[in-house]
Parts: structure tokens; sequence; C-alpha cells
């Protein structure tokens, strides 16, 4: 009954006060409104032609707040299928979190061999295909840094995901920096011979694309790796490490947890693809590079299918992961920032569900996230701010 009071006083604090506000971001709760086929650029397309490029974009309507954490959402279909559509229902969800949600389409179509896709002409096609959706990503990303204002987007707080070939392109595009070499696949190759004609492979030019290059692309604080993979673990190096939430099946027989061949369950298919490190090897790899388990989190599950076999609890779980990445107060009143520190000893419990019912000794720093907690004692309790390993304001 005593947590119930101090947890009713605060939200009342929280929602009537004003001073201080936070989010979970994890239930959804808000209701939203769309804006779709919004208009980011256009590019060119692997056999020539142009492709028209748009997003879906879906914002809570009752949240009161003036910027939000962004999420995109990448669709997959093995990179010559899918829609953004596929992800309209998941990007609601989000937006409903609290999110400012995006679902986008990139450029799609491989070159196939005597056959055509998914059957491809060699290795070098899934790797343009990828960077091509790398470009387009982060041209994208770009576009809504210049749009912020007018869709409720904090700048400082990005979240890219996706599925499959989308999510390749997902861990692709918040891992590949300028340390690092990009592939000769992208640069200019030899032609496409097919009974329908001939067709070039010029150089896909800069990873960044050609589209809103007057801003700079966004940092990307988390990537959800739902059955991704990378080309080349050795993306991971350089650039700081992007906190990953990550699922794979371990017997996927198109994208491999381990590391194979894309399609390498179908060989016929599998031939003329590259080798892709899959979740599996992913995670061992950031094992071996001592990557803290508080910045990753993987769920490998037993079983045969290139799926997520529990949609919902995957989702949650990525959302929950995401949660304490971007959840942060976002103003406290001047008249609230005091130099006092609790002393003694207190029960921390934080407002999303952190540290519930840990003892801290105040007195010293505390060693936990910044972020708005209440301290409980003795029947009394305070909503406090902490910044820095510090009490910076006390209600």
């Amino acid at each position: 009954m005593k947590l119930y009071i101090v947890m009713l006083s605060v939200a009342l604090f929280l929602t009537h006060g004003g001073t201080v506000t936070a989010q979970s971001f994890v239930e959804p709760v808000y209701t939203v409104r769309s804006v779709k086929d919004v208009f980011y650029g256009t590019a060119k397309r692997f056999d020539g032609g142009t492709d028209s490029l748009r997003m879906n974009i879906y914002l809570p309507t009752n949240d009161g707040a003036q910027s939000r954490p962004l999420v995109l959402w990448i669709h997959g279909g093995g990179f010559i299928q899918g829609s953004r559509a596929d992800f309209n229902a998941l990007a609601e969800t989000w937006a409903k979190r609290g999110y400012t949600a995006v679902t986008i389409s990139y450029r799609l179509g491989i070159h196939g061999n005597i056959f055509d896709p998914p059957f491809a002409f060699d290795e070098a096609e899934l790797i343009r295909a990828c960077f091509r959706g790398v470009q387009d990503i982060r041209g994208g990303l770009r576009f809504l840094m210049k749009n912020a204002s007018v869709y409720g987007i904090d700048t400082s707080r990005v979240v890219i995901g996706g599925g499959s070939a989308g999510s390749i392109v997902a861990l692709h595009a918040a891992f590949f920096d300028q340390k690092d070499a990009l592939p000769a696949a992208t640069g200019s190759i030899s032609d496409v011979v097919r009974l329908n004609g001939t067709f070039k492979r010029p150089s896909l030019g800069s990873p960044e694309g050609d589209l809103h290059t007057d801003v700079p692309t966004p940092g990307i604080d988390v990537v959800l790796n739902i059955f991704g993979a990378l080309l080349d673990l050795k993306y991971l190096d350089g650039a700081p490490f992007v906190p990953m939430y990550s699922y794979h099946q371990t017997d996927d027989p198109v994208v491999a947890c381990g590391v194979n061949r894309a399609y390498h369950a179908v060989g016929l298919i599998s031939t003329n693809y590259p080798y892709l490190s899959g979740t599996c090897a992913i995670d061992e790899e950031l094992k071996r590079r001592s990557v803290p388990a508080s910045e990753r989190e993987t769920y490998i599950h037993q079983g045969a299918a290139h799926d997520v076999h529990d949609p919902a609890g995957v989702d949650r779980a990525a959302a929950i992961f995401t949660s304490k990445r971007v959840s942060a107060p976002t103003s406290v009143l001047d008249s609230e920032v005091s130099s006092l520190r609790l002393e003694g000893r207190w029960t921390l419990i934080g407002i999303d569900g952190r540290h519930f019912g840990r003892d801290v000794e105040f007195g010293s720093d505390v060693p936990y996230a910044d972020g708005v907690y209440i301290a409980v004692r003795d029947g009394s309790h305070r909503l406090i701010m902490l910044r820095g390993g510090a009490i910076t304001a006390v209600r």
C-alpha cells in the first residue's frame, strides 16, 4: 500500500507539476496519427532506372512532448521484395510507446544469373544491394533531422532496426564508418550480361549517398537486429559500439545465425551469395571484445525458421532494452535544483522500474544511470534526479 501511494504521488507530480517529465517508452499507451507516403528523395536503381523513395511516419498525439526519440524500421524481403507497409503495425506500436516511429522504403533489386532473383548473378549483387540500402537509410535519417521540428524528433535520440535484409542494412548503417574500407564490389565492376541485355555496374560512391548531404548523418543510439547479419565482423572496429538488441533462431535457413552464405539451406540459390556473419557470430565477437553485457542483449532461440517465434515477447524485450537508452528527464525547474544531498540509506526505485527496491547509501556518488528516481525511507519519500552520480534535484 505504501508503495502504491508513493507511485501515485509521483504520477501526480509528473502529470500535474510539470517540472520533471519522464517516459517509460515501453507501454503502448498513446493515441497515434500517421503521415504516409512522405517523399524523401530519388536514387538510381540497380538496373539504371530511378526509384522514388518514401516513408510512413507515426506520431503520438497525446504524449505532451514537443520532441521524442526517433525509431526507424527497415523492412526485409531479401533485397528483392517487401514494403515499408510491412512494418506499419510495428511502427504504430512504437509510436504508441512515445516515439516518432518511421517505416522506410529503400532501393530493392539485384541482377539474376540465368534465372531471375532470388538467384544472383554473383556475390557482388547482395553487397551492392546492402550498400544502396545504407545510402538510402542514411539519406532518410538526414531528411528526418532536417524536418525534426515538423515530426517532433529529438535528434539526439535515434534508434534504427529491421528484420532480415532490413536488419542487415540497419547493422551496416550503424557500424560502417569512414575507417572501414569499402568492399570492392561497391566500386565500378564488370558488367552483368544476360539474355535480356548488358547492364553496367558503376561505382556506388560514398556509403553516405547523395540525399540531404547538407546536414550531418545523426549518430545511432541503439540498433535492433532481428535475424540480420554483417558482411564482415571488422565493421565492429573503429567507432564507438552502438548498443544492440538481437534476436535469431539457431538454424535459420536463410540468414545463418553463425557464418554461412545467404540462403545456405538452398544450395542452388546460395552459390552466388556472399558469406554473412549472423547474430550468433556477432554475439561471440562482442564477447571476445569484452563489450559490456549492459550494452548488448541477445536472444538466441532454438528453432529452424527465418522468423520470430514470439513476436509480442521479442518486441517488448526490444522496447525495454531501448527504453533504458532513450529515457531521460527533459526538464527540471531551476527552483528545484539543489546542492542538497540525501544522507544515510534509502531504498531507490527508478520510475521505470530500474533498481527496484535497492538500498543505496547516500553521501557519496551513486553508481546508477542518470534519471528520475524515488528515494524511500521510514514511510517518507523524495523524488530525486541523479546526474553524474550526484543528486541535482530534490522534491
